[in-house]
């Protein structure tokens, strides 16, 4: 009785412990890495700073979510 218990022990064990480490990690979306690469984007790109959508753009291009943008 104790084999048959310690036997399914393992076997739950493992099923566990096998989806958890398994887990792919998303690799990061392609970001310009520093603010100020991002803010000579954007004046290329014709929104310069003070513009509307100029906020929105910088934190775009840093990877970041957006200000003032609802999360749906």
């Amino acid at each position: 009785m104790r084999i048959v218990t310690l036997g399914l022990a393992a076997i739950l064990a493992v099923s566990l412990a096998v989806p958890a480490t398994a887990a792919k990690k998303r690799a990061p979306a392609p970001t310009v890495e520093t603010f100020e690469k991002c803010e000579q984007l954007a004046i290329e790109r014709g929104v310069p700073h003070g513009q509307t959508g100029h906020a929105a753009f910088v934190a775009e291009c840093m990877g970041k979510r957006p200000p003032n943008r609802p999360t749906g």
